[in-house]
């Protein structure tokens, strides 16, 4: 028997030591009864809790999403997890070497301890490593964000671009050909009027010279812009680009997709501009070589101005990885009245396999969508799509046909569906839990490390992050130039012989500007509306165009109604012979949604305008407006 002031330690598992320290360091010392050891093991891991704890309860919502996302904080979490990794490491291992000191088992069980503690070491550095991966996926993204992420794909030059885009780049290159070589004895007169439009550009100050030559060894600097403040309004352009056709070598030479995102922090309203891929008559900012070489505007179809930009150094301002982009902002900024600071551009084929990382996306279809003629995605078939309307549960391929189908609807409807996904992306996608969900992240941030090319400075995504978390998607308003006021069709257009939309920048800049305008009380009425999330087509009732039926739908969304002039039967009414505007109520409609029907009867309210209340259980629309002849032609 050992002397009474002898202590005498009890005989304890190895292998349970190092379990113990596993889960949490200095535990496995407690139980071998070496308390002062454990007791410094736990210290720092207590402590670094603790001022975690801290930093959390003091750290708003905002501020948060702000450090998860923040690079110098990732770079310290990397950091972090790499010390904690070695400081359990050396914990478990000694503990367990503690714990072999006391001799508890024969050889065989000894064995099976060392194995076990193999076992724990493996899923230890395992369970950081997977928390790491994540986190250097994102580090891996502000690298290359911080190398101006643009488009490193080899500069096409103008004889190329008539090989690969075929009849669109052709005239692009003669026209451009046509322009860019003056007479070398001529000189540009700079109050010169531009022929092509119908009224006379504004006067130009600056000394007249001569446009550069392409080969040129002093290509356009860039324009030097003030980085976002976080207070200002803020403006995006995304650009989604066609993924590659048969016969293009997967060169990305269209963007087929323009919108622009448009943000108020101070608000949080929220507004969409999209402009059709065909659009033309686009204004150039006068500072640019281009204005005077091109007449002050881009007079082909916008979605080749990127890959035309891109091999003129001499006439718009960049290197070879953003140029492109930046003519797209600077046009479409003039177009809007906008200062277009940033842009984000993702291949259209890519764009699938983001909506799949964030686990796919439901999207109320409003209407059908039948394509007999939807390209696959290699570009070398047709197949026949349908998308049936309702609620439809989207995976990223679904996503993607459905933002990009353009064969039996016009491309106006393309651009509100694209804007209705991207919108449903962000309603769905929770930042927060995005953010602390390691599989999802990892897989997101895999896929827009490979595919998005942005010139977002780094340190503001943390901030972009918090504001988009904070919008009021419900109050976003939604911005198509669609034919008619915005543009008129224009065919053949000039000396191109191609179908194009001729732009109207007045009106454009003037509505837009006029969405950041609006009133409170407008701006409640509005909501009020919106929460009703009434559908309302619209039909044209007499005889001639549609444009009257375009106009009030326009106005009509704009009052926050999902009001459109459907494709099918071209947007006409049964018969072309109304006089006065129809309101239908469809299954009770006027009841469920009183205020929608309130605002109906309000904006369509000329001497001959009727109500029809109607139970049609198969009906897609919970108001119809047929427009008549006497219907006062509202402004969008």
């Amino acid at each position: 028997m050992a002397p009474a002031d002898v202590a005498v330690r009890p005989r304890r598992s190895a292998f349970a030591a190092a379990f113990l320290s596993f889960i949490f360091p200095g535990l496995g010392h407690a139980y071998l009864g070496r308390w002062l050891r454990a007791l410094l093991w736990a210290a720092l891991p207590i402590v670094g809790i603790a001022a975690i704890a801290g930093l959390a309860m003091s750290y708003t919502r905002d501020d948060l999403i702000e450090l998860v996302a923040d690079p110098d904080f990732l770079r310290a979490l990397l950091l972090f997890l790499v010390f904690d990794a070695i400081y359990r490491f050396i914990a478990v291992i000694d503990a367990y070497r503690l714990g072999s000191d006391s001799g508890v088992g024969n050889a065989s069980t000894r064995i099976l301890s060392l194995a076990g503690l193999i076992a724990l070491s493996v899923v230890l550095v395992g369970s950081h490593v997977a928390i790491a991966r994540p986190v250097m996926y994102a580090n891996d993204l502000y690298a290359q964000i911080e190398a101006n992420a643009g488009d490193e794909s080899e500069v096409i030059d103008a004889n190329e671009l008539v090989e690969l885009g075929g009849e669109d780049f052709e005239i692009i290159t003669e026209e451009l050909t046509q322009q860019e070589t003056p007479d070398p004895e001529a000189s540009v007169d700079p109050d010169a009027p531009d022929e092509q439009t119908e009224e006379p550009t504004e006067e130009v100050t600056e000394e007249p010279t001569e446009p550069p030559a392409q080969e040129t060894d002093e290509p356009t600097p860039a324009p030097k812009t003030a980085e976002w403040d976080g207070k200002e309004r803020l403006n995006i352009l995304l650009i989604g680009q066609d993924g590659g056709r048969q016969g293009i070598n997967d060169k990305s030479l269209l963007t087929d997709t323009m919108i622009t995102i448009s943000v108020d922090p101070t608000t949080g309203r929220l507004a969409f501009s999209s402009l059709p891929r065909d659009a033309s008559n686009i204004p150039l900012p006068k500072q640019w070589p281009a204005y005077r070489a091109l007449g002050g505007k881009w007079n082909n179809k916008i979605n080749t101005l990127y890959a035309n930009a891109r091999s003129r150094s001499d006439l718009f301002p960049g290197n070879d990885k953003n140029r492109g982009y930046n003519a797209l902002m600077g046009a479409l900024g003039e177009l809007y009245g906008l200062d277009i600071k940033y842009y984000m551009a993702v291949d259209l084929n890519s764009f699938r396999a983001v909506v799949s990382a964030l686990g796919g996306v439901v999207v109320d279809v409003q209407l059908p969508v039948m394509d007999t003629a939807y390209s696959t995605s290699d570009g070398r078939g047709k197949l026949k799509l349908y998308i049936p309307p309702g609620m439809s549960r989207m995976n990223g391929q679904d996503a993607l046909a459905y933002a990009r189908s353009r064969h039996g609807s016009s491309d106006f409807d393309r651009s509100a569906r694209q804007q209705r996904v991207i919108t449903s992306v962000r309603d769905q996608t929770d930042i927060e839990e995005l953010l602390v969900t390691p599989s999802r992240i990892t897989d997101l941030i895999k896929q827009l490390s490979k595919d998005v090319k942005t010139n977002v400075p780094p340190k503001l995504v943390p901030k972009m992050l918090a504001l988009a978390d904070d919008l009021d998607l419900d109050g976003r308003e939604n911005i198509v130039l669609s034919s008619g006021k915005y543009v008129e069709t224009c065919y053949p257009c000039g000396s191109s012989g191609l179908w194009m939309l001729k732009a109207k920048p007045a009106v454009s800049s003037s509505d837009i500007q006029n969405v950041y305008s609006t009133s409170k009380a407008t701006q409640r009425a509005i909501n009020k509306v919106r929460d009703e999330e009434a559908i309302v087509y619209v039909l044209n009732g007499k005889g001639g165009t549609n444009n009257k039926a375009i106009d009030i739908a326009s106005n009509l969304s704009g009052k926050g109604m999902d009001a459109i002039v459907p494709p099918v039967n071209s947007g006409k009414a049964e018969n072309s012979k109304y006089t006065g505007a129809v309101i239908r109520a469809y299954n009770g409609a006027n009841e469920e949604m009183p205020e929608t029907f309130k605002k109906l009867k309000n904006v369509l309210n000329d001497k001959k305008r009727s109500v029809e209340l109607i139970d049609d259980p198969n009906a897609q629309a919970d108001f119809i407006v047929i427009v008549g002849s006497k219907t006062e032609a509202l402004k969008p």
